[in-house]
């Protein structure tokens, strides 16, 4: 008896031949038509301001348009999903950011890392500790020093409950500990900043972008910057690391990532080119007036990144009770 392939098996070969090459040349084709960036955030807004120069560098290099969708609600679960859903073929793409850890760690309905692949790491925005221009507080020693010594008697000041600015006054009690304030919520970042001015809560550690122009025309005093490294806006401003809290870095970051199943081909054409045009002039002149910077990595890295910030946040959400609203 022949050793040769069964005739059913030669034929169905003969039959997906045919199909495997119509594959491999819709991958080496991508993008074959245009694209968008789904944004789970509102226009208008730094990050739309970001993503939207980011989709022109995109469809210059890889000659196809590239459209930015803004669907907002629910702290990015409505966008979010509504990503996760699209066909898998690398003509959408999803704005992913820090802040969805936290909606997973509050909302069983998501699971970003097996609704998405990550794609790479774009940026990251420091948080500045702030208080009064008036405030006795010359230092962020001097802060610590007054909560330690006055657990719940102080207060701070955020853009709402699981808000970046919420979770960093957070993540110093999970870290150091015994960094007792009360929480005072706000409808947003420049809210809680002017209740600060107005003496209704103490302290903040908002986004630069957001309380910078206050700091600079002089309403707020700036103690320390969450940053790795000191920020070229305000270079006498030191680290946390420098103000007596070594290690402590919070630096929320916003990247890309594709609909599970979107093929390899896409992610590492993505990654040939996203070096460039995250040194190109516009968009580090946006992420400069956004204050924010680059801080690119591939996706493997944005990947690992997600893991632990979702278990971090878990953490925090279980010792805090917090629930989706």
């Amino acid at each position: 008896m022949s050793q040769g392939i069964p005739r059913r098996h030669a034929l169905a070969g003969l039959i997906a031949a045919p199909f495997c090459l119509q594959s491999a040349r819709a991958q080496s084709a991508w993008p074959s038509g245009p694209m968008r960036i789904v944004v789970p955030l509102p226009a208008g807004g730094g990050v739309d301001a970001f993503v939207r120069v980011l989709a022109e560098q995109l469809a210059a290099a890889l000659k196809q348009p590239v459209v930015v969708d803004n669907k907002p609600g629910a702290g990015g679960l409505i966008g979010t999903k509504a990503a996760a859903q699209a066909a898998p073929d690398g003509h959408t793409l999803a704005y992913l950011f820090a802040g969805l850890a936290t909606v997973q760690a509050m909302n069983p309905r998501l699971d970003l890392l097996k609704e998405f692949r990550p794609v790479a790491r774009l940026s990251n925005s420091p948080f500045l500790a702030v208080v009064s221009a008036q405030s006795k507080y010359k230092t962020l020693q001097d802060l610590v020093a007054d909560v330690q010594a006055n657990p719940g008697k102080l207060s701070f000041g955020s853009g709402g409950p699981g808000s970046a600015a919420h979770l960093a006054v957070e993540y110093v009690e999970e870290r150091f500990g015994n960094f007792k304030a009360v929480h005072v919520p706000f409808k947003g970042a420049i809210e809680s900043a002017n209740a600060i001015i107005g003496g209704q809560v103490d302290f903040q550690i908002g986004l630069l972008s957001a309380v910078i122009g206050l700091v600079q025309g002089g309403k707020l005093r700036a103690l320390a910057v969450t940053s790795r490294a000191r920020v070229p806006q305000l270079p006498n401003v030191p680290t946390f690391a420098e103000s007596g809290m070594p290690g402590f870095v919070f630096e929320p970051w916003g990247g890309l990532g594709v609909p599970a199943g979107t093929p390899d081909a896409v992610i590492a054409r993505l990654n040939e080119v996203l070096p460039g045009i995250l040194a190109s002039a516009p968009v580090k002149e946006v992420l400069a007036r956004l204050g924010g910077v680059v801080d690119y990595a591939p996706a493997q890295a944005l990947t690992a990144q997600l893991a632990h910030d979702i278990e971090l946040d878990k953490a925090v959400v279980k010792r805090l009770g917090m629930t989706a609203q």
